[in-house]
Formats: structure tokens, C-alpha cells, sequence
């Protein structure tokens, strides 16, 4: 047992069961795509005849993997607390990736049962599992499911090393990493949720892609220990988000969003005469926010503060709303029981001030990646500090600044794309010789990928036919948005692309 286990202990286990014995009335889960609130006596007994399904119907096994391919829904929250009550490892897949995409996951994955969609049928990988569907309607056979299950009602005995989830993430190598969760990381988590003053009056607006940690995990999840309320949008709506926020009634106390999604709020008409009158937390992450961003929502009340995290690391750093204005740029000062450190190349610390890679210890740092000890090994330092790949410093003060991203990652619309998977992509085209892709600039977006091909003798094709046939393959924010043609990629001495070189020529 390592030292700190029992100041864990409290946090893991049965929040559900605690909270009924608490308040059973209190509000727990709202749909807002069809209007459904669940206090939390239905979303515990809800959760017990999903368990019963998964272990009765399915044969899942504690350590099995069940995997979900589904729209944001209160469902998705449910069957994780199911699984967690029959000791199962709760697995979200990004439903925007392309088959091969998703049938590469299954593989390395290997789930006991997929629960998906009914739209998402054409999915091959689905269909050589055990499927447990969800669609709307009387003859729904998810909610048909449940009404017939017999519920099991012992939770699961875990420690803080049984797995919780299983969250896939691209790699720079262009394969996705299965990014192992445990109690150890939800239960740090929760511990550092009082920083941004989640309680039991606490709203929570999720408008993230609960495949991400940042719609799974921020705000929401710890939320549901402490007995607060989470409300979920199917899928992102400015003006509603906008209507929520400013909603009294509604009483929202939290939400994060990406900059962009706040750029689009402000340009509504109706954000003129908005208010939020009971938002103490709107995190920005992914990305830092302009002064200007800042200024729109402060004239309104409002300060948006940054955060930083990744899917490895639950919880990192996070900026005091009232700090803000005086460290533009800054995602915050670390977490309690997050050491956050500035190295070089030798994994050495630098002084205050000196640009380096952003280097983490925490009791909520990932153990590793799924089948992949190769990955793993090389993700921490010999004194077992995580290593991000992002580069940032650190002010006199301790505050964490982002200066660049892992090498040649870019951020879309607050997805991450690893230009990797897309050369792979392009290099198995006959035409291609050569590929490299590059993010650039983008109003909407934030940022898009830019192909730059040397072709093979061949005739050069238009945007459209590329996009078209990168869409088979990939994701659709994946997609580059611009292309363009070279007679060779310029390289160093030994042999890389120069893709600093492609930036200054191209990011304009």
C-alpha cells in the first residue's frame, strides 16, 4: 500500500448509495435534449439494473472492458456507475472516428460488450460484438433492458489501483493509446474539486464529448460525490448553452468550454443582454483566451479562467477566476497534490522563467497505456516524473504558462489532431511520395491541417478529392482543410521534416 492510500480510501466506492442516504431527492442528472431529471434514488437504482444487465445478460466480469459508442446522455453517466459497481472498466468511444479507426480500438481493447447507438450500426467492429443497443421510442431495447433487470445491489470492493476507465487518445505515432484510469486518479480528482468550489449546491453544464475526460471528468464527474447536479447537452448549441448559463433558475454554478465556444456565445444577439447571475466556474481549456475574450465576459460579470489538463492527468493546474486578469496566458499554479516542474532535455529542472517541457508527479497521473509498456516506459523520467510533450515556464510566482504544444499536435475546435495518423493516411496513396501536415491558423476553429504533398510523377489532385478520400479513413475534424504542393518536404541532416521550416512557410 503506498503512503496516502487511507486519505484516499474515503473517496472511493459507492457515491451513489452515500448520496441517497444523504438526500434521495436531490436533483442529480438532467437531459436537456429530452428534458429527463433523475434525483439520485433513480439514478442509483437505474445504475444497479444496468450492473445487473452487464453481469446477467452479458457476463461481464470485474477488469472486463465495456465499451460505449453514444451521443452525451445521462445514460452514459449511469452505465459508468453501473460498471463500476460490478467492478468493470467503463470504455467511451470517440463516436466521430471513422471504422478502421474504431475497429483498431476494439482489437486492442477487447471488450466483453459494446452499449451503442442505434445509428451507428454500420460499424463493423460492433457487429462482431455482443451489442446492447440504445434508440428512441416505447421499444427502446436499452430502457426495455433495464425495466426487466434484476438489479445487483453490492458494489464492487475496489482499491485505489482497480481500474475505472479506459479512455483512447491519438498518439504521436498516429495510433491511439488506451489511457488507463483507476480509483487512485477519481479519487484525487474529487480531493482537488474543492479548489474550484464543487458542493453539493453545485449545477454542473457538460457540453463536451463525454469520450473526452474533459466532458467525462471536469466539473461533472466529481460533482456526483459531493451530491451536486449535472445537466448535459447532447451536443454543443451556443444559444442554448448561452440560455442556460444565464438561466437563474436553472442555478448554474460550472462549466468549461473550449475559447471558441465562447467566441460563439458573444456573438449572439441575444448575449447583449445576458447575465450570469449564479456561474462562479467557466474554465477555458485547450486553449489560452485573448484579453479580448476576457474583457467580453468580465463587462458581463463573468471571468473565464483557464485550465490545463490532459487525459493522462486528471487534474493539473487551474487559474483563480479573480487572478485572471493579471495572468493573461497563464493556466494557473498547480493543484493540490499536483508538483509541477519545468525540465530540459535532461530532465532537469530550469529556473523560473526558462521555456522546457512540462513534467508532472501526482497520485493522478495515469499508470500507463493499455498493451503498450513501451509507451508507458517512455512517458516517465527515471525519478518518475510524467513527461506531457507540452512546453511551458513557470513565473516567479509558481503560475504554469503553456508555451507550445507536444511537437507537432494541433488543437481543432478543442479536439486534438496528431498530424501523424493523417500521413500515415496520405502515404498509402500511389501518387503520394512524400506528406506532411501542419496546423494553421483557423477564425473558427482555432486551428486546421494544412497537407503539403510531393506528388509521385503524378497530376495534382483539388482539396476536394483529398478531403474525400481522408474521410474514409479519419475523422472528419482530422480532415485537412487546405493543401498545397511541393516538389520535396525540406529536411534536416538527418533525414526529418523541417516542419518548423513548413509553419513559416505556410501558417500565414
Amino acid at each position: 500500500m503506498r503512503n496516502g492510500d487511507q486519505d484516499l480510501q474515503p473517496y472511493i466506492g459507492d457515491w451513489l448509495t452515500a448520496r441517497v442516504a444523504e438526500d434521495p431527492d436531490a436533483l442529480a442528472l438532467h437531459d436537456l435534449a429530452t428534458g429527463r431529471r433523475h434525483s439520485y434514488q433513480t439514478f442509483l437504482e437505474r445504475s444497479q439494473r444496468i450492473a445487473g444487465v452487464l453481469s446477467h445478460t452479458y457476463g461481464v466480469q470485474p477488469g472486463d472492458r465495456v465499451m460505449v459508442l453514444a451521443h452525451n446522455s445521462i445514460d452514459l453517466y449511469e452505465i459508468l456507475f453501473a460498471c463500476w459497481h460490478i467492478g468493470a472498466v467503463y470504455m467511451p468511444v470517440n463516436w466521430r472516428l471513422a471504422q478502421p479507426e474504431v475497429e483498431g480500438i476494439v482489437t486492442d481493447a477487447t471488450p466483453r460488450v459494446v452499449i451503442a447507438d442505434t445509428e451507428f450500426t454500420g460499424l463493423k467492429s460492433a457487429a462482431a460484438l455482443p451489442v446492447w443497443w440504445r434508440a428512441s421510442g416505447e421499444n427502446d431495447p436499452f430502457e426495455q433492458a433495464i425495466k426487466n433487470a434484476a438489479p445487483v445491489e453490492t458494489f464492487f470492493e475496489a482499491t485505489p489501483d482497480t481500474l475505472t476507465t479506459l479512455l483512447y487518445t491519438s498518439g504521436t505515432t498516429g495510433e491511439p493509446k488506451g489511457v488507463i484510469g483507476t480509483w487512485r486518479m477519481q479519487a484525487m480528482a474529487v480531493q482537488q474539486a474543492k479548489q474550484v468550489l464543487l458542493g453539493e449546491r453545485t449545477h454542473t453544464l457538460t457540453s463536451a464529448p463525454m469520450f473526452h475526460t474533459a466532458g467525462l471528468n471536469s466539473f461533472s464527474l466529481p460533482s456526483f460525490f459531493y451530491g451536486g447536479a449535472v445537466h448535459i447537452m447532447r451536443r454543443w448549441d451556443p444559444a442554448l448553452a448561452l440560455k442556460c448559463l444565464s438561466d437563474p433558475g436553472m442555478g448554474i454554478t460550472h462549466t468549461l468550454g473550449v475559447p471558441v465556444q465562447f467566441q460563439q456565445m458573444a456573438a449572439l444577439p441575444e448575449f447583449e443582454s445576458a447575465r450570469f447571475p449564479t456561474v462562479d466556474r467557466a474554465g477555458v481549456g485547450a486553449a489560452p483566451v485573448t484579453e479580448d475574450l476576457l474583457k467580453t465576459f468580465q463587462d458581463k460579470g463573468l471571468m473565464l479562467c483557464n485550465s490545463y489538463g490532459m487525459t493522462e492527468v486528471f487534474g493539473v493546474a487551474t487559474l483563480p477566476p479573480e487572478k485572471a486578469r493579471n495572468k493573461l496566458g497563464s493556466v494557473g499554479w498547480p493543484v493540490t497534490g499536483s508538483a509541477v516542474r519545468i525540465a530540459d532535455e535532461t530532465n532537469t529542472e530550469v529556473p523560473a522563467g526558462t521555456a522546457g517541457e512540462i513534467q508532472i508527479k501526482s497520485e493522478g497521473v495515469t499508470p500507463g497505456y493499455w498493451n503498450n509498456p513501451d509507451e508507458t516506459a517512455a512517458s516517465r523520467t527515471k525519478d518518475g516524473w510524467y513527461k506531457t510533450g507540452d512546453m511551458g515556464r513557470m513565473d516567479e510566482d509558481g503560475a504554469l504558462y503553456v508555451v507550445d504544444r507536444k511537437k507537432d499536435m494541433f488543437i481543432s475546435g478543442g479536439e486534438n489532431v496528431y498530424p501523424a495518423e493523417i500521413e500515415n493516411v496520405l502515404a498509402g496513396w500511389p501518387e503520394v511520395r512524400e506528406a506532411a501536415v501542419i496546423g494553421v491558423p483557423d477564425d473558427t476553429w482555432g486551428e486546421v491541417g494544412h497537407a503539403i504533398i510531393a506528388l509521385s510523377d503524378a497530376t495534382p489532385f483539388e482539396l476536394e478529392e483529398l478531403q474525400r478520400r481522408c474521410a474514409e479513413r479519419l475523422a472528419r475534424f482530422k480532415v485537412p482543410k487546405h493543401l498545397s504542393f511541393i516538389d520535396a518536404l525540406p529536411r534536416s541532416a538527418q533525414g526529418k521534416v523541417l516542419k518548423t521550416e513548413l509553419r513559416d512557410r505556410y501558417a500565414r
